[in-house]
């Protein structure tokens, strides 16, 4: 590894080893920060690290001493339902009914009971409003729930979503889809700066980025849409400013800002290995096929470690349904764009839509039904990922680039081999969690051949969890009377 590179990921781990200090990741936070450390003492001047980690340490101090800061819980959304009945989601994913009558916007502080005790102010609450107010215009003109998709891949508004229908993206692995990345920034920057080219404007990369920086915070600036669009900046400018860049230098850069600034959470987590996982695959030798294989099975592979741990489940088909989904996002995407750019005024562009987003659930639900037996559930240990992890440090680190997702292959291995069952039980849960998205695609995957009694069962519920038997009670009582 480039001296650049190791110094940036020595920061990188550094950081990350103090934030979670005390926490079951600090083992091995430590022990990466130690290996890269070692690493730049062996191949280079470790007084160059000086400059850099001192001035690191010092902010780390200062943030730990910071008193935070705690503010009164805000609404996140209103859900609308017949009859005049809403309800608020208010921020720790709490719901709350408003009261008849009561005008309760996002952004604003509710009661218990549903009163609103204070009117969000300010540029913060106008922009959730704005946000909301797209969302609802998107319904009017796009029915559901390809609305609901179109809000989510472009205002990041995840809250219309069905559990069925996210329950399907993620057993199909496709779930990243419905949150902005950098898949999501990469594909209308590109396209707009593809246009640009053509009709000869200069820099057409940096000029795409600064056009999409005004619509930005549209998104709802979530964390993962702001680092992706740094990131592609940052690329933007190295390769038509400095035509030599280090994609995997500029990733160090932002993951060491997210650390730092922005809050390092799964989401993060995710979306760094991810890419981290394709840059990699670009690196060391091998022919183009090999590299383009890995870039295809890198995101799915180099995620494993973190996906199993946490969740347990993992489609190890995504890597392939990834690719051709995106043949069909694409376009709905941009479609998505335009609509929202041109106010949905332009009803072609509305039906374009409307028709690629059919055709886009459509593929989600062919997809999970054409490769659910590669539907695998695992749940391995914090000490099984972490080793995968620094295993994989270790061949990167000792120039064996090429071979860096074996570590991720044997695991991926050993999960097929050591699955999480539990067959022939008799299961009672809530009909709520039954049919909750998370229930169906984690701890719901481990039953196999069991009966599951539940106060009511949506039918899409039945055919994601289609190993076991799915008794609903509404049905029984029915039946008993009768």
């Amino acid at each position: 590894m480039e001296k650049h590179k190791a110094h940036i990921f020595f920061l990188c781990s550094l950081a990350l080893t103090w934030k979670f200090a005390g926490s079951d990741y600090f083992p091995f936070l430590l022990t990466s920060t130690a290996i890269l450390g070692g690493y730049y003492l062996l191949k280079f001047n470790w007084t160059e690290l000086l400059p850099t980690t001192v001035p690191l340490l010092a902010v780390l101090t200062l943030q730990s001493l910071a008193l935070p800061t705690k503010a009164p819980p805000k609404v996140m959304w209103v859900r609308e339902y017949s009859d005049n009945y809403k309800v608020a989601v208010v921020e720790g994913w709490k719901w709350i009914r408003i009261k008849d009558g009561e005008n309760v916007e996002v952004g604003d502080v509710v009661s218990e009971d549903g009163k609103v005790l204070v009117k969000g102010k300010g540029g913060s609450a106008a922009l959730k409003r704005l946000r909301y107010k797209l969302y609802r215009e998107i319904e009017e003109v796009v029915d559901y729930p390809v609305s609901s998709v179109a809000g989510a891949s472009t205002l990041g508004i995840r809250f219309e979503l069905s559990q069925s229908l996210k329950g399907y993206f993620v057993l199909s692995g496709l779930y990243h889809f419905l949150a902005i990345s950098g898949l999501h920034v990469g594909i209308v920057i590109g396209t707009l700066a593809g246009f640009l080219k053509l009709i000869r404007f200069p820099k057409p990369l940096i000029s795409a980025s600064l056009m999409v920086l005004p619509l930005m915070p549209l998104t709802g600036l979530p964390p993962s849409a702001v680092r992706a669009y740094l990131f592609t900046f940052l690329v933007s400018l190295g390769v038509e400013e400095f035509r030599k860049i280090s994609p995997i230098y500029l990733l160090g850069v932002v993951f060491l800002l997210t650390v730092l600034f922005g809050k390092f959470n799964l989401s993060a987590a995710l979306s760094f290995s991810a890419v981290g996982g394709i840059l990699l695959s670009l690196e060391g030798k091998g022919s183009k096929l090999e590299k383009s294989l890995k870039v295809s099975v890198a995101p799915m592979l180099f995620t494993l470690p973190i996906v199993l741990h946490v969740f347990g489940t993992v489609n190890l088909m995504s890597w392939i349904t990834t690719v051709l989904a995106g043949f069909i996002f694409t376009p709905f995407l941009i479609s998505v764009f335009l609509m929202e750019v041109t106010l949905y005024k332009v009803s072609l562009i509305n039906q374009v839509v409307e028709f690629l987003g059919e055709l886009f659930i459509r593929g989600t639900q062919i997809s999970f039904h054409l490769t659910k037996w590669a539907i695998v559930h695992s749940e391995i240990s914090l000490l099984l990922a972490g080793i995968t992890y620094v295993a994989s440090l270790l061949l990167i680190l000792s120039g064996k680039v090429r071979f860096f997702l074996v570590p991720s292959a044997l695991l991926a291995t050993y999960a097929i081999l050591n699955q999480t069952v539990i067959s022939g039980k008799e299961i009672y849960e809530k009909g709520w969690k039954v049919n909750s998205f998370r229930f169906i695609s984690t701890e719901g995957q481990r039953y196999k051949e069991c009966k599951i009694h539940s106060s009511y069962v949506m039918p899409a519920t039945r055919k994601l969890l289609y190993k076991n038997e799915l008794i609903d009670e509404r049905l029984r009582r029915f039946e008993k009377k009768k």
